[in-house]
């Protein structure tokens, strides 16, 4: 192994320590009490959204998924968000939560078509722009060059890369795992750090399909198996076991990053509106 690979992997390791740590606290609150995971921002419970949830509802669930029946059955209706306004029930292939949404169980066909549709969505395009401009403008990996022609070769590999790794988490990995790929937002009810700490960590930390808190193993796995696939259509130079991890390390950070984008989006545009008025 080269001296570059391994610097890489090492700061690679170095990266993912610090960024664990972050997930600590809601790893241990669950750890110290098994229940505590109905109350995790990212678990809800199958019948509430984060602005929504009640002791008794989360009970009510379990009681549900305890007796073998589908939980959609314990959500039909609109439900009343932090803000007092009714929403429809999520749709099985809706990947983020608005506060206080009621959602249904994902079957495994469900998780499937959240995958793919959400891989070809135009925020996941807007991450493909991001991360092909930010490689051309600072001339990393992948190493196309930096002309006009080597931009769309950039775009097209973020693109590739971007959807399989979307799909293997979602469609496949979250099925092997059992665990839920959707994400929750928390909301402008709550504090902003934490707020912050909770959506930078949704790559590491998440939730199974019974509502429990577990490590993200779904889209570390899904992203991980998306970075070995570059190997197929990266330039020559950027074909190694230290590229491999650095790509899966950009990505992780990706990950974390559409997630903090899709917590603030709503908070974000509500105050420039309000701020036009």
């Amino acid at each position: 192994m080269s001296e570059r690979s391994s610097h890489t992997i090492r700061r690679t390791i170095a990266a993912s320590a610090l960024y664990t740590t972050l997930a600590f606290p809601f790893v241990a609150a669950t750890a110290q009490n098994p229940e505590a995971s109905l109350t995790l921002p990212n678990a809800p419970g199958i019948g509430s959204g984060i602005g929504g949830e009640s002791s008794s509802s989360s009970a009510t669930v379990a009681t549900v998924e305890a007796r073998g029946l589908s939980a959609s059955a314990a959500t039909s209706g609109p439900s009343a968000g932090a803000t007092g306004a009714t929403m429809p029930v999520a749709s099985p292939t809706q990947k983020y939560i608005k506060p206080g949404q009621s959602v249904p169980a994902l079957t495994a066909s469900d998780k499937v078509l959240l995958g793919v549709r959400n891989a070809f969505t135009p925020f996941a395009a807007s991450g493909w722009f991001a991360s092909a401009g930010y490689s051309h403008v600072t001339n990393s990996s992948p190493n196309f060059g930096t002309d006009r022609g080597a931009f769309g070769q950039r775009l097209g590999a973020a693109a590739i890369r971007g959807s399989s790794e979307n799909i293997f988490s979602d469609s496949v990995m979250s099925n092997i795992f059992h665990e839920d790929p959707r994400y929750y937002q928390m909301g402008p009810a709550h504090n902003f750090f934490v707020r912050l700490v909770y959506s930078g960590t949704r790559p590491l930390l998440t939730r199974t399909d019974s509502g429990r808190a577990t490590p993200n193993f779904a889209q570390l796995t899904g992203t991980l198996g998306g970075a070995a696939l570059t190997n197929l259509y990266y330039p020559q130079g950027n074909r190694s076991m230290g590229q491999t991890m650095e790509t899966f390390g950009g990505s992780v950070g990706g990950n974390a990053l559409s997630d903090v984008v899709s917590e603030f989006y709503s908070s974000f545009t509500h105050m420039f509106h309000s701020g036009q008025k």
